[in-house]
């Protein structure tokens, strides 16, 4: 099923967000690759988080990367330097990193930031990009109420986590987060199908929660392709479990 996902998600087109943002996404690897301060974030998620809930490592760096794309590109109007841009980045890229720390526990999102406090201690930040860093891990949660923050900097790091950690209910929780979760739970493949269409309402509510000017602009297709994907998956399942749901068919 992972490989029949993945060749189902190529048969669709990447999202415009990696064609219209490329060189912001280009100025924000460069800034994960070089920046010391991105590194000990990396060591310290790399000890820290664990894969079985679908939100590990590569689940951080890569909402990292994006939300440091997203920054880079909202703060021009913030700031004329280039310089001022990319330490935004940073911060945006410092949230992402952290911001699943306690993906497993209840109120995660609140739960994160205070376990994200020692990580930030041990860099070279002021203490109001820390507490923009903290506000931004605590407001990620989805269906939830924001936090709003008294700068236009502090406000676009939070709203840009939110988007880059959204993006991924896209095409990724079809390709990647749904099939880990699954192998962690070791739940029957038919519960999972008859929880599909539940799932897929769910996701849809997030299509008009994006919060950057450029996530309420590229967002959304983000979980319209996700969606397209999760449609031709769950045929699939059907299919293919078509006995196991008709033996399960009483139960339900």
């Amino acid at each position: 099923m992972i490989q029949a996902s993945r060749k189902i998600a190529a048969s669709f087109p990447s999202p415009r967000f990696y064609d219209i943002c490329r060189e912001d996404l280009r100025v924000s690897e460069d800034l994960f690759a070089r920046d010391p301060r991105i590194r000990l974030c990396r060591a310290h998620i790399r000890r820290a988080l664990r894969d079985d809930l679908g939100h590990g490592v590569e689940h951080a760096e890569k909402v990292s990367i994006e939300a440091g794309a997203l920054v880079y590109r909202e703060a021009a109007v913030l700031f004329a330097e280039a310089s001022r841009r990319r330490e935004a980045s940073i911060l945006a890229q410092v949230a992402g990193l952290l911001h699943d720390l306690c993906r497993g526990e209840k109120n995660h999102a609140r739960a994160s930031a205070l376990a994200a406090k020692p990580v930030l201690n041990s860099l070279s930040l002021q203490e109001e990009e820390g507490k923009y860093i903290l506000a931004a891990i605590a407001n990620h949660e989805a269906f939830a109420e924001p936090q709003k923050l008294d700068t236009a900097l502090g406000q676009s790091v939070s709203d840009a986590l939110y988007d880059a950690d959204k993006f991924r209910w896209g095409p990724d929780n079809f390709t990647v987060t749904l099939w880990k979760m699954l192998r962690f739970s070791k739940a029957p493949i038919p519960r999972l199908i008859s929880r599909f269409p539940r799932g897929m309402k769910g996701i849809l509510e997030i299509r008009d929660t994006f919060r950057t000017a450029t996530g309420r602009k590229l967002g959304p297709e983000f979980i319209d392709l996700g969606l397209k994907i999760g449609e031709e998956i769950h045929k699939i399942l059907r299919e293919r479990f078509a006995k196991e749901l008709g033996e399960g068919e009483g139960e339900r």
